[in-house]
């Protein structure tokens, strides 16, 4: 079952014991402000030479002297790692004891450190995962690798299996690299499992049980790799919390008739409407004689402008149409802590609305991906820019560059070092024209190519499987926030709602697995500030 269906279900669950919208989003913003600080970015560190020593993982502290919790993947037994916590503290952790089954490494991934920096940290506390109920709902505070942001992300989603045949529990928390060892919590805050692995369908997350912990908390504390369960076991007393209610009837207020589809270039996306028949939407994905479609009807539309730093298009349909968002007077406040864990609602014409939480603050995504391409390369390093590869198939192949050509300058600039000639790149979008000059056998050509987009890599990890993939234009924004919403890239450039129905953006990308981002309000409000509405 899709994890926007499951979410359905379980947000409008009514019983005796059931608390509104509004009482959740309170309940949830408070086990996030409670868990927090003690979810850690993490990565294995060289002492002696200072040197990061591996990939970034996440996990998270649970006592006051450094106790820490992740996954088994993650760590090697006495190995140093480096800890940095959402407020900029940092520290450095020992490997602790593991625990791997010699016939399956992959289970059942319990892993614990222990901060070695002198101190008092932050924690959360330890929950129970015996006193777990299907449908529950639960929080992830991680680090997804693909966004690689100093702060985590918040995702919210619901327990679908209290233990399943390998032991683990699952959770429609979506999860990605980076996210591994991270905190799954309950909606008091409390550490509930840790993040393991994932199988291609977003809904499909697996977390370790938090009471394995509790189990084999004295023989973790052993910096020794099991590979069987250690004869050692811990009492695990009884969830002091277990009697409270754990299901909710969240009613969400949408404006689904603020969506509308747009068709161009034998392509679709969604866009948001606006009064006096302005519609906005992902500019990256409407062609030049756009289409908009609503209740049976196509309308033609008129482009007034583009804004290809926020991939936003405005568009004037060609007869009046009633209805759409009216942009605030003033500017809307920016998305705030204190909104985090703060339900969105982003409505799809074809299926049930998506819901999601407001998972990171506003933040900047560099133009990465979203450079325009070459392809052709040069060696970092002093001396004349020559180049190393040309890619077949490629503009530069296209153009006859060779391996060995010198590259003089772009655009009438000399570039002389080779973090000029990347600098220079980085500027391009896919679809510029560019004047590169070469010298080839000691003579000056030049050359005016349009660059293409980056091709893309064939998926082989199921965090990059998943239906409808990653939107090609995703970064480059800089100004933008993310959220765990189920969108295909087709279904960006729509509205995305608070559970009040007041607008908060626009879906401009669907970047990863774990994360869609937003162009936020006083984004699109700059953007339109010139129109009367």
């Amino acid at each position: 079952m899709k994890r926007s269906r499951l979410l359905a279900i379980c947000l409008t669950i009514i019983s005796a014991n059931t608390y509104g919208q509004k009482q959740l989003e309170a309940t949830i913003h408070k086990a996030i402000a409670k868990a927090w600080p003690a979810s850690v970015r993490m990565w294995g560190y060289d002492t002696a030479s200072k040197q990061q020593m591996s990939a970034q993982f996440s996990a998270v502290v649970v006592s006051p002297d450094g106790d820490i919790l992740t996954a088994a993947h993650t760590s090697t037994p006495g190995k140093t790692y480096r800890v940095m916590f959402p407020d900029g503290k940092e520290a450095i952790a020992l490997a602790l004891g593991k625990i791997e089954m010699a016939d399956d490494p992959t289970i059942p991934d319990v892993s614990m450190m222990k901060i070695i920096t002198p101190g008092t940290w932050p924690y959360a506390e330890m929950g129970y995962s015996s006193s777990l109920k299907l449908n529950q709902p639960c929080i992830s505070i991680a680090y997804p690798e693909s966004l690689s942001q100093p702060l985590p992300g918040v995702r919210f989603g619901i327990i679908t299996s209290l233990g399943n045949e390998r032991g683990f529990l699952q959770s429609t928390c979506a999860m990605e690299p980076g996210d591994s060892g991270g905190p799954l919590f309950d909606e008091q805050g409390r550490v509930i499992g840790i993040h393991s692995a994932i199988s291609v369908e977003e809904s499909l997350n697996y977390e370790i049980p938090v009471d394995l912990f509790r189990k084999y908390r004295t023989a973790l504390a052993i910096a020794k790799k099991y590979n069987a369960f250690p004869a050692n076991e811990d009492p695990i007393s009884k969830d002091p919390l277990a009697a409270q209610p754990s299901q909710y009837d969240a009613v969400f207020s949408t404006a689904k008739n603020a969506c509308l589809l747009i068709t161009s270039k034998g392509d679709s996306i969604y866009g948001t409407a606006f009064p006096n028949a302005y519609v906005v939407s992902k500019s990256s994905m409407v062609g030049n004689e756009p289409q908009i479609h609503i209740g049976g009807k196509v309308f033609k539309a008129s482009i007034i402008r583009r804004d290809r730093e926020n991939d936003l298009v405005l568009l004037k349909m060609q007869e009046p149409v009633k209805g759409g968002i009216t942009l605030a007077k003033t500017k809307p406040d920016s998305i705030s802590f204190k909104q985090l864990g703060q339900f969105l609602v982003s409505p799809r014409l074809d299926t049930t609305n998506a819901v999601s939480v407001v998972g990171t603050l506003p933040f900047s995504l560099p133009k990465i991906n979203s450079t325009g391409f070459l392809g052709a390369s040069i060696a970092q390093k002093s001396g004349p820019l020559l180049l190393t590869f040309v890619r077949k198939n490629s503009p530069a192949a296209a153009n006859e560059l060779k391996v060995g050509d010198e590259v003089i300058s772009i655009n009438s600039v000399t570039l002389n070092k080779a973090e000029n000639f990347t600098a220079a790149m980085q500027q391009f979008w896919p679809g510029d024209t560019i004047s590169i000059s070469l010298k080839r056998e000691g003579n000056i050509y030049t050359r005016q190519i349009v660059l293409s987009e980056k091709p893309k890599i064939p998926a082989t990890h199921p965090a990059e499987m998943f239906a409808g993939g990653k939107s090609t234009r995703r970064d480059g924004f800089e100004r933008i926030f993310a959220h765990d919403a189920i969108i295909t890239p087709k279904q960006c450039g729509g509205p995305v709602f608070d559970a009040a129905g007041n607008f908060m953006g626009i879906n401009i990308a669907r970047y990863s697995r774990t994360s869609t981002v937003v162009i936020p309000s006083e984004v699109v409000w700059k953007f339109m500030q010139e129109l009367a509405f």
